[in-house]
């Protein structure tokens, strides 16, 4: 018999062995002092936090409600060091794989299962293609024509596409899009997109100003 915690992870809460528990709040206080003169602190924490949940998603089920400590050995081993070094959260990726290193016995990690979703943000119609492609490994072009010509041939095709669109769940998460390539979703790339997303937003809001500067003179300059 062991212990169990509960904790909220990004507003979700989840059930993990004590050890396990451990290593995660170790590894989101150290990725928090790192990001401390960060500007985009908040937005990575919390983004760090959502991959964490969806990770653990993967290990769950109707009669599976506890994270063990090997799977949350491998969830932070695939998050990877925050600041570029070779530290989990209190202790090195080598060492993360070691006997003893978070109170469990080694094991190798499980391979990556990929997850059937719909990729909307990556799809013309619903992203049911773009998510058949990334499952399967192929180029999208390919599922879109098959899709088109045999709806032309059969219009049966059609069902199919359509019972697809609301079967397949879409994938929301950065951790989903990545589960839908069998691929795992690490703390670099969500510092990346966090940075991507704030210059984004810094250039949008730079338009809008020009923008609103703009309209100010055309008004005052017709009085």
């Amino acid at each position: 018999m062991r212990k169990v915690t509960t904790v909220s992870l990004n507003g979700t809460a989840y059930q993990f062995e004590d050890a396990a528990y451990e290593a995660v709040r170790a590894y989101l206080a150290h990725a928090e002092r790192v990001l401390a003169a960060n500007p985009d602190r908040s937005e990575i924490l919390s983004d760090l936090e959502q991959a964490i949940a969806d990770k653990c998603d993967t290990f769950l089920g109707k009669q599976k409600d506890v994270v063990l400590v090997h799977e949350a050995r491998q969830i932070l081993t695939e998050m990877g060091p925050v600041d570029g070094t070779t530290d989990v959260g209190g202790w090195s990726t080598a060492e993360a794989m070691q006997d003893g290193a978070v109170g469990a016995p080694s094991q190798a990690p499980a391979p990556r299962r990929k997850r059937l979703f719909r990729l909307p943000s990556e799809g013309v119609m619903g992203g049911v293609c773009a998510g058949l492609a990334a499952y399967f490994a192929v180029d999208v072009v390919w599922v879109r024509l098959g899709f088109v010509l045999l709806t032309f041939f059969t219009g049966v095709w059609f069902f199919v596409w359509l019972t697809l669109l609301i079967v397949m769940p879409a994938a929301r998460t950065p951790e989903q899009m990545a589960s839908a390539r069998g691929e795992a979703l690490s703390a670099r790339e969500v510092m990346e997109m966090a940075k991507t997303k704030s210059a984004e937003l810094g250039k949008a809001a730079a338009s809008g100003l020009q923008d609103a500067g703009r309209n100010l003179r055309e008004t005052f300059g017709r009085n």
